[in-house]
Order: C-alpha cells, then structure tokens, then sequence
C-alpha cells in the first residue's frame, strides 16, 4: 500500500525545489531516470512513487540531504511503526574527533 500523503508531499519538494535551483525539466528526468514526460507528470502530480534508486541523483541535483530524501521516499510505502524503525536505524554519521 502506498501513502498518497507522502508521495504528495515529496513530489511537492521535488517541484519547488527544481522552480528555486532552476532545474531545467528534460534535464532532471534524464538525470533520475524518467524516461517519459507522462510518467515524470504522473509523478508530480503523486500518482507514483519515487524509486529508491533514484533518491541519490535526486538529492544531489537537488542539493537536498541524501538520508532525508531516502526516509521520504521510504515513508510512501511505510507505516509509522517502519519508518520509526527506519529512523532509530538510519541516523545521521557522526563526526569523528581528530
């Protein structure tokens, strides 16, 4: 089952994000593999997911945090006590003291 609320709100991101860095359209769908304008609507309009082998050149065209973008895609297709595990297990990398 997918959560029509969280494909929404990352299309959302998605959307805003390319308009602010202008991110030119047919360049972003070559780069994150949408392969046809229909399908690149559809998702924006959240009627997909976002694959998760997408959400490393998406966050990086994107200038986003790779693990947010990760923990946003996973949230499509998992309920609330997944993604609770998800996150004590997906934490951020700690720096190391020199």
């Amino acid at each position: 089952m997918s959560d029509a609320e969280a494909r929404i709100a990352l299309a959302k991101l998605i959307e805003s994000r390319m308009a602010e860095l202008g991110v030119e359209r047919a360049g972003f769908m070559r780069r994150t593999g949408f392969t046809q304008e229909s399908t690149f609507t559809c998702y924006l309009r959240g009627f997909s997911n976002l694959q998760l082998w997408q959400v490393p050149s998406v966050a990086k065209i994107l200038q986003l945090n790779e693990r947010d973008i990760l923990l946003m895609c996973l949230r499509q297709s998992y309920d609330d006590w997944v993604m609770e595990l998800f996150q004590r297990h997906i934490r951020p990398r700690r720096r190391r003291k020199r």
